[in-house]
């Protein structure tokens, strides 16, 4: 009888002192080991780190929350054909911790007009536009200036179209659609940009437009197939 008592009291005096240890066993876990590694208050604000929960899911963007967005606007030379054209077009994008851009961009685009007779009252011209969905990696977003390299994957359509009487005044200049075609298309580029302001960015830069065979009653067989040439300016948080 003596021995049991004598057990109870051990057994209640290390129940007592393990209750104010700081390595107490609680049932869900105790509630500061669920928080990050806290930050002395002696350390300023501006030096203070996060430093992330091993428990945490670990993200491609990293432990950050930071998420931006952008419109952007665009405006390049290419060649359709062998002739001179113009394009432009728009882009919105969400940015992920600076560093990578998800969304959508789109262009338009139209070539020169061109005489297939010398001399004719006829000429013909390009034009048509693609679309899609952008990934665009960034290097070095925080500096002053830095790179990108956005990639577009869509699909769009070009027309070739046939101008009467295409002269000043352009009035009497009469257009008709000879023939239109659907194409996919694939447009790795690289930019480099210049942070003019927090909210604003200029951008100039290069592609090289891949798209999939056309007729080739009607068209060259790829006549988008080649580089383009551009500057862009992009608003919005970064």
């Amino acid at each position: 009888m003596k021995n049991c008592k004598f057990l109870l009291l051990i057994i209640a005096l290390y129940l007592t002192s393990a209750a104010y240890s700081q390595d107490t066993l609680r049932l869900f876990g105790h509630k500061e080991s669920q928080k990050s590694n806290p930050v002395p208050d002696t350390v300023p604000a501006t030096q203070q780190v996060y430093v992330s929960n091993p428990n945490e899911i670990q993200t491609i963007t990293g432990p950050g929350r930071n998420v931006g967005f952008y419109f952007g606007f665009r405006s390049e030379y290419s060649q359709i054909a062998g002739y001179d054209a113009f394009g432009a077009g728009g882009t919105f994008a969400m940015i992920a911790n600076h560093g990578m851009a998800i969304g959508f961009s789109g262009k338009g685009f139209f070539s020169e007009p061109y005489e297939r007779i010398p001399g004719s009252n006829t000429s013909y011209s390009y034009t048509g536009g693609y679309g899609g969905f952008l990934i665009e990696p960034i290097l070095f977003p925080k500096f002053p200036v830095h790179v990108s390299f956005p990639i577009l994957l869509g699909a769009g359509g070009i027309a070739r179209s046939t101008l009467v009487n295409y002269d000043y005044p352009y009035d009497y200049t009469e257009v008709f659609v000879e023939d239109a075609e659907a194409f996919l298309i694939a447009e790795p580029g690289m930019e480099i940009e210049f942070n003019i302001t927090r909210w604003m960015r200029l951008g100039l830069g290069a592609s090289y437009r891949f798209t999939s065979s056309l007729e080739p009653t009607s068209y060259e067989s790829n006549p988008l197939n080649g580089f383009t040439g551009g500057f862009s300016l992009k608003f919005g948080k970064f």
